[in-house]
């Protein structure tokens, strides 16, 4: 006996229609069949929890019903959800199902109990004790077409698989006789309204060359509305089998990711389709797909103790293993490969960022000596503007002392005393007011232009050794007018001499006394001199 998909699940066909309409040619049918099956496994979660809820309400039923015949059916669709997916479950079910049908006498319900333990132990390979299951069956008691159909069914799968997995010719060659003649005795009990009348119709069709007859039987099975998600996976199934006779790839390819995504939706563990899905996916070079598809379908059929289907596993799984590891070492020999190009690159930017940086550096520096520059260039000007301005008030007041003096003298001579003239040519008392004159305007103007030259002197020497603090203010000393006369660029000694009034030796003296009192090193004294008044 078989259900109807668990009715909370029902819903979930919706989301694998769209896999079997034309999508306006937006995406080849295969790829959108790829790419549901796709999200359907990363659903896989929330999929089997809703399956196990379902299943929980069924256990609740249950375990509150009392007529036998209710638990019987209550039993048989917890067996059901449980095929295919955990072994050990069902395996309880179908003994719960054989002790509820023998106390009730039904002898189609002990037959039908006997069959659905029969393909637990048909899943699990276990061929010898799935034939001992069926063994037991009294088929004269059975009236009923449908169970005498399954039970040759039952048989006809039996026999299959031992056909495949028997080592001597001979006997695989006997298990495949029996394998037809059950196929034939099936085949006359089927009706219309079982599915497993259209797979072993189809079965035959596709052996006698005809797969587009196999297909059609499929396709007229697959309009019945009422299909459950493991039936429509089934008939996807075999629909990609005929595509598959007929090599065309593409339409194969599509069947097989529907039937796997109903699979998966139903949910069924380690299915077929999943496994021919691996395969194709190797053979057409998408790796990724075909070894997640393998491994999903290696671990459900691990956990569902299906050794029919980890032995079509054990055929690809080495191949598709092989290939996949060998692509996850190109990529990372690919991803080493572009983590060194990186970090070359990383490296090399790094070094582009320093040298910008230094660049950056060097370009404040020169842009703050440029400054510095124009500060000095302001300075000079400052200087000569005010030099010029100063010295030509001076000169124009020393030709007007000049005139006085001529008109003096032109006044003495008149007078025709030559004492009185020679007593004025002798005097030094003009020479000396117009020096003094000088000095004066010297000292303002330098003070005019150096404000604190006094105090940042003085800053560079020694507290004993300082001068010119008790100086009026604008007043400068004959040595202090030494060394502002070297801040203005006179360094020579014999020029500071002629303008003071003074001996070379005199000069020399107070240049090398203030040297020697200097708090820097005597040698840095005249540069760090020629740097007062300039900006920073």
């Amino acid at each position: 006996m078989r259900s109807a998909s668990l009715p909370r699940l029902a819903a979930c066909l919706l989301l694998i229609l769209p896999a079997c309409r034309d999508r306006g040619g937006r995406a080849p049918e295969w790829e959108t069949a790829l790419k549901e099956l796709d999200r359907s496994l990363a659903r896989e979660p929330v999929i089997s929890q809703a399956h196990k809820a379902d299943l929980a309400d069924l256990k609740i039923q249950f375990k509150h019903t009392t007529a036998p015949l209710a638990r019987y059916r209550l039993c048989d669709r917890i067996f059901d959800g449980y095929l295919k997916y955990d072994v050990d479950s069902a395996l309880r079910y179908a003994h719960l199902k054989e002790a509820i049908a023998a106390d009730t006498g039904d002898a189609e319900l002990r037959m039908d109990a006997s069959l659905d333990l029969a393909q637990r132990y048909l899943i699990s390979g276990m061929y010898h004790t799935a034939l001992e299951a069926v063994g037991a069956v009294d088929t004269a008691a059975v009236r009923s077409t449908h169970r005498l159909a399954s039970y040759y069914q039952t048989l006809n799968s039996i026999y299959h698989g031992m056909a495949l997995a028997a080592k001597d010719p001979e006997l695989s060659g006997r298990f495949r006789a029996e394998e037809l003649l059950y196929q034939q005795r099936s085949r006359a009990a089927l009706t219309e309204d079982m599915l497993d009348y259209y797979t072993v119709n189809a079965g035959i069709e596709i052996e006698n060359g005809h797969p587009e007859r196999a297909r059609q039987l499929m396709t007229e099975r697959l309009a019945d509305e009422r299909l459950s998600l493991q039936d429509q996976a089934i008939v996807h199934y075999w629909i990609a089998k005929t595509y598959r006779e007929e090599g065309n790839r593409e339409n194969e390819l599509k069947h097989y990711a529907v039937s796997a995504n109903c699979d998966q939706m139903a949910p069924v563990k380690a299915s077929r389709s999943l496994i021919r899905l691996s395969r194709i996916l190797y053979d057409r070079g998408d790796l990724d797909r075909a070894y997640t598809y393998i491994v999903r379908a290696y671990e459900d059929a691990t956990r569902s103790d299906a050794r029919t289907a980890l032995d079509e596993i054990n055929q690809s799984q080495p191949d598709i293993i092989a290939a996949y590891e060998k692509l996850e070492q190109r990529r990372q020999r690919q991803l080493k490969a572009f983590l060194a190009v990186t970090i070359l690159i990383l490296a090399a930017l790094g070094f582009a960022l320093l040298r910008l940086y230094r660049n950056h550096k060097r370009i404040g520096r020169m842009q703050r000596q440029i400054l510095e520059n124009v500060e000095r260039l302001k300075e000079s000007n400052q200087i000569k503007d005010t030099y010029l301005g100063r010295y030509l008030s001076m000169f124009s007041e020393h030709i007007d002392a000049l005139e006085r003096y001529r008109s003096g003298l032109r006044v003495t001579a008149k007078s025709k005393d030559l004492d009185d003239i020679l007593r004025v040519l002798k005097s030094d008392a003009y020479i000396d007011m117009e020096r003094k004159t000088l000095y004066d305007e010297f000292d303002a103007t330098f003070l005019g232009v150096f404000p604190d030259f006094v105090n940042q002197l003085n800053g560079l020497l020694r507290e004993e050794g300082r001068i010119g603090q008790d100086l009026p203010p604008g007043k400068l000393s004959n040595e202090l007018r030494i060394f502002a006369l070297i801040r203005l660029g006179v360094t020579e000694s014999a020029q500071i001499a002629r303008f003071l009034k003074k001996s070379p030796s005199t000069v020399y003296n107070y240049r090398v006394k203030l040297r020697n009192a200097a708090a820097c090193d005597r040698d840095e004294f005249e540069k760090r001199l020629m740097e007062i008044g300039n900006p920073g």
